[in-house]
């Protein structure tokens, strides 16, 4: 999208003046005096007003624009910020030069060369911005590691001749003057990945991009087409990026692809349960397309899934909700029923209530405090828990949330997503979390409210009935825990106290149920009433 006129000549002046007072700053270093010093600090008036202009017209036209328009104003600005930076940058190098004694013994240190560099990223801006050139948005990040080649070497041999005792109080301005030119290259990063987020609609570093352009073109797709479209989701709990790359070319059928990018453990767990899913019950969760993972972060494109998930249609869409749940219900069993593993496991309600402390009292700083007898309640369970087993394990989500549920009602088809906590477990934790994700839906109209009720009642029955079909006695003492754990977890996610009071009322009314029949828990029943809001 080509600038409105004033914008467009107000950004080229300013990447102008942020020219001139880096030559500026070059000629200080290699000859000072108190007139060059002078006349980059009178200049900095003029690039700060440039730099206001720009943003105060930007801010303007995000407000009459379309929506595929802000993203280039919102670029705009974090440009002439960091341009703004790049000029401060100069002016302390200036200032920094009328401390040094000797500006010849900077000469071996070669800072032409930085200056070199500079130029030609200030000089790729404006074209990169004007023709949303993705090739020189790249180039301009990729500037920014030279000057931190550059500074590398050269805070090298400082270091050397600080140790020699040479020249301390000028090699220590030299060491500063070096540590702003490596920040110039900051902000050339900061600016590349700005023009980057033009075309792609979302704030990604540059390995993020080029990831995702290695990862497309494994699809034959052409991340600098005009005719793709990145469409950003949500940004998860969990810190992962998540969004939906559209490849729509005139006269050939476009395809969608899920995009994720985060943290590298979160999603190499999420690769490994979707790997788990397709060895042991193919077709319910997405197809891996590409994945790629480094050290700390990683990135997975999957086969998209153009359904409508269970928590839209419990909030949206009534009609569509008994066929919904039928396809569900049956799903779950037949998951169940083909993945039974006779060998019985231990519960561990407890360990994973406790393993979430930290985060439910940063949210409710004194839950746990002694008067309040929580922490007894919390006793209670893990003595339960002692002698309680799971009879069989069989495949589970591990995250069973309504909104990770999805639907091709025509096809009669059900998939699952964010499986990163997918495992041979017992089915219990499954329906706990999903009983109590969806009484935890900050909506009160009665009417969603009720759907929300009718979905809990049919997934409890039909695990309760699954339950008795496999002779699971401890199905409820199980499932009681399971809700309690997941009572007490979910405050960490409201600050609103009567709410989250609700939750715990809840819980200790569970536990004291469940305690009372700690010497028989196959004769425990669970009150219904304590998973459905009224």
């Amino acid at each position: 999208m080509p600038l409105e006129q004033g914008l467009n000549s107000d950004l080229q002046f300013l990447i102008l003046e942020v020219k001139k007072q880096g030559r500026a700053s070059l000629s200080v270093i290699e000859n000072p005096t108190a007139k060059k010093i002078e006349k980059i600090k009178s200049r900095e008036y003029f690039i700060d007003n440039l730099k206001n202009t720009i943003e105060n017209k930007s801010y303007f036209s995000i407000h009459r624009q379309a929506d595929g328009d802000i993203n280039h104003f919102k670029a705009i600005i974090t440009i002439a910020s960091n341009l703004e930076r790049c000029a401060d940058f100069f002016e302390n190098i200036a200032n920094q030069m009328s401390h040094v004694a000797d500006h010849l013994l900077f000469v071996e240190f070669d800072l032409k060369r930085y200056y070199q560099v500079i130029d030609k990223a200030l000089d790729a801006i404006y074209p990169a911005v004007i023709q949303e050139n993705l090739e020189l948005a790249q180039k301009i990040c990729d500037y920014e590691q030279t000057l931190d080649d550059y500074y590398a070497e050269t805070a090298g041999i400082i270091r050397r001749k600080l140790r020699q005792r040479a020249k301390l109080d000028d090699m220590l301005t030299l060491m500063t003057i070096a540590q702003y030119l490596e920040r110039v290259g900051d902000s050339f990063l900061n600016i590349g990945e700005a023009i980057l987020d033009i075309h792609v609609g979302e704030k990604m570093g540059i390995r993020q991009f080029r990831d995702l352009k290695k990862g497309l073109e494994s699809q034959s797709i052409d991340i600098s087409d005009e005719h793709v479209e990145f469409k950003a989701i949500m940004n998860t709990r969990s810190g992962c990026r998540v969004a939906r790359v559209m490849s729509s070319p005139p006269g050939v059928q476009g395809h969608s692809i899920f995009y994720k990018e985060g943290a590298a453990d979160k999603i190499d767990e999420e690769v490994g349960g979707l790997k788990l899913w397709q060895r042991k019950y193919p077709g319910r969760t997405p197809k891996i397309l590409w994945h790629n993972s480094r050290k700390d972060t990683a990135t997975l494109l999957l086969e998209y899934i153009d359904g409508q998930d269970l928590l839209a249609i419990l909030i949206n869409t009534s009609s569509k909700l008994d066929k919904a749940l039928e396809i569900l219900t049956r799903s779950m069993t037949l998951v169940w029923e083909a993945n039974v593993r006779h060998k019985s496991r231990k519960s561990d309600f407890m360990l994973q209530l406790l393993n979430r402390k930290k985060d439910i009292q940063s949210v409710h700083s004194g839950l746990f405090e002694k008067d309040l007898g929580f922490n007894q309640l919390i006793a209670q369970g893990k003595r339960i828990e002692r002698d309680l087993r799971a009879p069989f394990t069989t495949l589970i989500h591990g995250d069973f949330n309504a909104d990770n549920i999805l639907f091709r009602l025509d096809e009669d088809s059900v998939f699952y997503v964010d499986v990163h906590r997918s495992c041979y477990g017992d089915y219990v934790q499954d329906i706990s979390v999903f009983l109590i994700s969806n009484f935890r839906v900050p909506i009160f109209s009665p009417e969603i409210r009720q759907r929300l009720n009718l979905a809990n009642q049919r997934i409890y029955a039909c695990a309760a009935e699954y339950a008795a079909r496999q002779n699971d006695s401890t199905f409820e003492a199980r499932l009681a825990l399971g809700l309690f754990r997941s009572l007490v977890t979910s405050t960490r996610f409201v600050f609103d106290k009567d709410i989250s009071n609700q939750f715990i009322e809840r819980a200790s009314i569970i536990m004291h149920e469940l305690n009372a029949h700690k010497d028989n828990l196959s004769e425990f029943k669970l009150n219904t009433e304590l998973f459905l809001y009224s």
